[in-house]
């Protein structure tokens, strides 16, 4: 992926949501967590590069699952060799971010969130207004 320009996401509907994640745990063992909470198979993908405006180049880990058009994604946002430390900056105090498209889930959305406090895996989960967020196009992996 290479990111040239800026995408103009606000005048598209983002077909999306996101929750950011603080947890102390390793990528995999989140992975695995999410995976019993919500019978779900996330499995590790290529880290995906990109290439910034600036020449930059940051490498994005994440887990992805597909069930038809649905999907989810657990994203690391602490990048990987990059002068950068976080994905999206200004979420800093996350440490990852589950990325899941509408209606993946078959219950409420704020039942998400509950099921993600019964674990002690996550210390802390909320939803993110990805409309406010400057740096969104690295979310719309």
């Amino acid at each position: 992926m290479i990111v040239t320009e800026r995408k103009d996401l606000n005048r598209k509907t983002l077909n999306y949501n996101v929750i950011g994640i603080v947890s102390t745990f390793k990528e995999y063992k989140v992975a695995w967590h999410l995976n019993q909470l919500f019978d779900i198979d996330l499995i590790k993908k290529k880290d995906e590069e990109v290439r910034l405006v600036n020449s930059s180049v940051i490498k994005i880990s994440f887990l992805e699952f597909k069930i038809g058009k649905r999907h989810i994604k657990l994203i690391s946002n602490k990048l990987k060799k990059s002068s950068k430390s976080n994905l999206i900056s200004s979420l800093s105090n996350f440490d990852f971010f589950i990325i899941f498209s509408k209606n993946f889930f078959e219950f409420e959305d704020y039942d998400i969130i509950d099921r993600l406090k019964t674990n002690n895996t996550f210390q802390f989960a909320n939803f993110v207004d990805i409309n406010k967020l400057k740096d969104k196009y690295l979310l719309s992996l």
